[in-house]
C-alpha cells in the first residue's frame, strides 16, 4: 500500500476474512513496527517518511545487509542458492517486462531470501521492516532495473563462489549506489 494511505477497517477486514478485532491488533503491531501510524478520530494510515529518513534507513542497509550477504556467502546450502536462483529469475522476467510493481516485490524477495539464506533471524527481521518502508514510500526501484538485475547476478556469483568479502563489498555498492540515487532524485522533500 502506498505511504500516506489511509487504511480502510472494514474493507481490509472484508478483503483479509477476518474481524476487526484481529485487524486492529494488526495495526498495532504494525505501529509498532513504524508502519502504521494511527490518528485519534481519524484512523490508521499507511505511514510516511520524509527523505531525510528515507537517506536514515539506507545508512542502516548499507551497514547491515553487507553483513547478511558475507553471512550467506558462508552458510547458504545448495538448495538456498537455488531458491535465490529461481527468484533472481523471477526479477529477470519482471525487468524485462518493466513492470514497477512486480520488479520491487521481485527485489524484496530476492533481498530477504539473501538475508535468511544468513542465518541471522535477528538480522532478517529487523531488515524486513526496513525494505518495506522503502517499498512503500519510494516509485519503482532507485536505479535502473538493468542495473539492479546485473548487480543481483554479481552477488549472486559471489555466494556461489562462496567469497564473502566479494559478496559483502558487492551488497555495499549495490544499497549505496541507490542511497545516491534516492539522495539526487529530490531536493529536500519526499521522495515520489
Amino acid at each position: 500500500l502506498p505511504a500516506g494511505e489511509k487504511l480502510a477497517q472494514q474493507k481490509l477486514a472484508a478483503r483479509l476474512g477476518v474481524s476487526r478485532t484481529p485487524l486492529l491488533a494488526a495495526f498495532s503491531r504494525l505501529e509498532q513496527e513504524s508502519l502504521v501510524r494511527t490518528v485519534p478520530r481519524r484512523g490508521a494510515f499507511v505511514r510516511s517518511y520524509s527523505r531525510e529518513e528515507l537517506l536514515h534507513i539506507y545508512d542502516i542497509r548499507c551497514r547491515l545487509e553487507p553483513l547478511g550477504a558475507r553471512g550467506a556467502a558462508l552458510a547458504a546450502s545448495p538448495s538456498d542458492l537455488a531458491a535465490l536462483r529461481g527468484l533472481l529469475a523471477d526479477f529477470d522476467t519482471a525487468a524485462a517486462a518493466g513492470d514497477d510493481h512486480v520488479l520491487k516485490r521481485a527485489d524484496f524477495a530476492f533481498h530477504m531470501e539473501l538475508m535468511r539464506c544468513s542465518g541471522n533471524g535477528f538480522l532478517y527481521d529487523m531488515l524486513s521492516t526496513f525494505n518495506i518502508i522503502i517499498i512503500a514510500n519510494t516509485t519503482g526501484l532507485l536505479k535502473p532495473a538493468a542495473q539492479s538485475d546485473r548487480e543481483h547476478h554479481e552477488l549472486l556469483a559471489a555466494l556461489e563462489a562462496r567469497d564473502p568479502e566479494r559478496a559483502e563489498r558487492i551488497m555495499f555498492e549495490h544499497l549505496n549506489g541507490a542511497r545516491s540515487n534516492l539522495l539526487s532524485r529530490v531536493g529536500a522533500g519526499r521522495e515520489g
